[in-house]
C-alpha cells in the first residue's frame, strides 16, 4: 500500500513539474510594452521590459521573438558588418527555441516566418540574396498555412500582405517559377491585407503595418487618392500619436508629405521625434537634406554632409555626395562640385539605384570631363520639389539648339514632368513622347520614365490599351539609370491593368 502511494505521489508530482516547464506564446503587457519601445526604436528600454519578463514568465517564449527584432533592427539601422555576422548565429538558436513552444498557437508559424523574413531582409543588404530567397520561400508557405489554420490571426497580415503584393510584380516571364514553388499574389490583395490589419487599431503590431502599408500603396499603386488615403490613417487615433513617438513612422509620413508639399515636409522633419536613449535613424536627415537641396536652401548641405559623415553603412551614401555635389553646381561652385564626386569613388560598391546612377556620374567626371547643364540641374530640383515656377523659368533660359544629345533629352523630359505635375497633360503627354523617340536607344533613364509616365496617365484615364503600350515599352528598353525602380512601377502597372 505504501509502495503504491509513493507512485501516486511521484506520478503526480512529475506532472505537475512536467506542466509548470510547458512553454507558452503569451503576448502580454511586458511584451507589449517591449514592442512599443522596439518600434521606436528606444531598445535599451525595450530590453528591460524583454529581460522583466523572462524573469516573471521564464516558460513564455515571446522574448525570442523580440530578441531577434532587436538584432533585426541594429542590423538594418546601422549596416554594420561585423554585428550582422556576429547576429545571423543566433537566428538557428532562435528557430529551435522558438519551436519548443505549442504547436496549435497561432504563434507557432508565425513566429517562425517573422524571424526568417526578418533575416532575409536583412541579407539582401549584405548581397546574401540566395539564402535570403530561401528563408523567403519558407516564410511565405508558413504564414499560409498558419492563415488556413488560423484565419483569424490578424498579426499574420502584414507579412503576408507585402509578400502577396511584391509577387504581383515579378516579371510575366518567370510566373512559372512562382508557380513551381507555390507562389501566389496580386498587389490588391496584398494592399487589402495590411490594411485589414491597420483597420484594427487596438492590435500592437498597427504601427509596423502602417509602416509597410505606406511604402508598398505608394509605390505599387498610381491611383491620385493614394496620398490621401494613407495620410488619414496618419491623422487619427492612434496613429497620430504613434507618428509622433516613432522615428520610423515619423519618415515613413514624411516621404508622404514629400509627394503633396515640400515646404510642409520640410518643416515636420525638422521635429523629428527626440526619444531619450533612442536609436539614430539617419535616413530622416538624408531626406531633409534633399528636400532643402529641391528648394535651393542653402541649409541642405548641413544636413547631407551629416548623413554622409555620421551614417556608418553605405546605401545612399554615393547619393548624399552626389547631392552635395548638385548643390554647389546648383549655385555655380564647379569645383565644389568636382570635389564631391571624386569623393564617390571612394566609397564602396553600390546596391541601389540611386548609388549607382551616383557613381556612374561621378566616374563620367573622371573619365569624360562631364558636367551637368546648370539651368537643366536647377530644373530638375526645383521641378522635384514641386516648385514648378521656378523649374520652368530655368528652362526658359536655355537655346535648345546649343544642346547635345542627352541634354536635349533631358530637356524634354524635364518640360515633360512640369507639365504632367501641373496637370497639363496634353503638353506632357507631347514632350513625353518626343522624350521616347529621340531617348529610345540611351542608357539614361528619361525615355524609360517617359514611357512609364505616359502608362500611368493613359491608366488614369482608362485606356487601357495604351496604357498596356506604354508600360511594356518602358519594359521593352535598354537602360541602366533606376532600371529596377522604373521596371517595377511598370510591371506593377501592367499588373494592375490585369486585375
Amino acid at each position: 500500500m505504501l509502495k503504491k502511494s509513493f507512485f501516486i505521489v511521484l506520478f503526480l508530482g512529475l506532472g505537475s513539474l512536467l506542466q509548470a516547464q510547458e512553454k507558452v506564446y503569451d503576448f502580454n503587457h511586458n511584451c507589449k510594452k517591449a514592442y512599443a519601445y522596439t518600434i521606436n526604436l528606444q531598445l535599451d528600454s525595450a530590453l528591460i521590459f524583454i529581460e522583466k519578463e523572462k524573469v516573471a514568465n521564464v516558460n513564455n517564449l515571446l522574448p525570442v521573438l523580440l530578441m531577434n527584432y532587436q538584432d533585426f533592427l541594429k542590423v538594418v539601422l546601422l549596416e554594420d558588418e561585423k554585428q550582422f555576422e556576429l547576429y545571423k548565429e543566433r537566428k538557428k538558436h532562435r528557430l529551435v527555441a522558438w519551436k519548443t513552444g505549442p504547436k496549435n498557437s497561432p504563434w507557432f508559424l508565425a513566429g517562425e516566418a517573422q524571424i526568417k523574413l526578418q533575416w532575409a531582409f536583412a541579407r539582401v543588404l549584405f548581397d546574401e540574396y540566395f539564402t535570403a530567397a530561401g528563408e523567403i520561400n519558407s516564410a511565405y508557405h508558413l504564414l499560409e498555412d498558419n492563415r488556413k489554420l488560423f484565419p483569424d490571426f490578424i498579426h499574420d497580415n502584414m507579412g503576408i500582405g507585402v509578400l502577396h503584393a511584391m509577387i504581383g510584380v515579378f516579371p510575366e516571364q518567370y510566373q512559372w517559377a512562382l508557380e513551381l514553388l507555390g507562389f501566389y499574389g496580386t498587389i490588391e490583395q496584398g494592399i487589402q491585407e495590411i490594411k485589414d490589419q491597420l483597420e484594427q487599431k487596438e492590435d500592437a503590431y498597427a504601427a509596423e503595418a502602417l509602416f509597410y502599408y505606406t511604402f508598398v500603396r505608394l509605390n505599387l499603386q498610381n491611383d491620385s487618392a493614394r496620398f490621401s488615403d494613407i495620410l488619414s490613417y496618419y491623422n487619427k487615433d492612434p496613429y497620430n500619436i504613434m507618428a509622433q513617438n516613432s522615428p520610423l513612422l515619423h519618415f515613413s509620413k514624411s516621404v508622404v508629405l514629400l509627394k503633396i508639399n515640400t515646404d510642409t515636409a520640410i518643416q515636420y522633419l525638422k521635429n523629428a521625434p527626440q526619444k531619450p536613449a533612442a536609436w539614430p535613424f539617419y535616413y530622416s536627415d538624408f531626406l531633409l537634406g534633399q528636400a532643402l537641396l529641391w528648394k535651393l536652401d542653402n541649409q541642405a548641405p548641413y544636413y547631407l554632409k551629416k548623413y554622409e559623415q555620421e551614417y556608418p553603412g553605405k546605401n545612399y551614401k554615393k547619393t548624399a555626395l552626389q547631392r552635395l555635389a548638385w548643390w554647389h553646381f546648383s549655385q555655380q561652385d564647379t569645383l565644389g562640385y568636382l570635389n564631391n564626386m571624386a569623393s564617390i569613388l571612394n566609397i564602396r560598391a553600390a546596391i541601389l539605384d540611386a548609388d549607382k546612377a551616383a557613381q556612374k556620374e561621378a566616374e563620367s567626371v573622371k573619365e569624360k570631363g562631364y558636367l551637368p547643364n546648370l539651368h537643366l540641374l536647377r530644373s530638375r530640383l526645383q521641378s522635384d520639389g514641386k516648385y514648378f515656377e521656378g523649374a520652368l523659368s530655368e528652362l526658359e533660359m536655355i537655346d535648345v539648339q546649343g544642346l547635345n544629345k542627352e541634354a536635349e533629352l533631358e530637356y524634354y523630359y524635364r518640360k515633360a514632368r512640369i507639365y504632367h505635375q501641373t496637370n497639363q497633360l496634353s503638353l506632357a503627354k507631347k514632350n513625353y513622347v518626343i522624350t521616347l523617340e529621340i531617348g529610345a536607344q540611351s542608357e539614361r533613364y528619361f525615355a524609360a520614365k517617359a514611357a512609364l509616365k505616359l502608362g500611368e496617365i493613359y491608366e488614369s484615364a482608362h485606356h487601357t490599351t495604351q496604357a498596356q503600350y506604354y508600360f511594356q515599352a518602358c519594359l521593352d528598353l535598354d537602360f541602366t539609370e533606376y532600371r529596377k525602380g522604373i521596371r517595377s512601377k511598370a510591371k506593377a502597372g501592367l499588373q494592375r491593368l490585369e486585375e
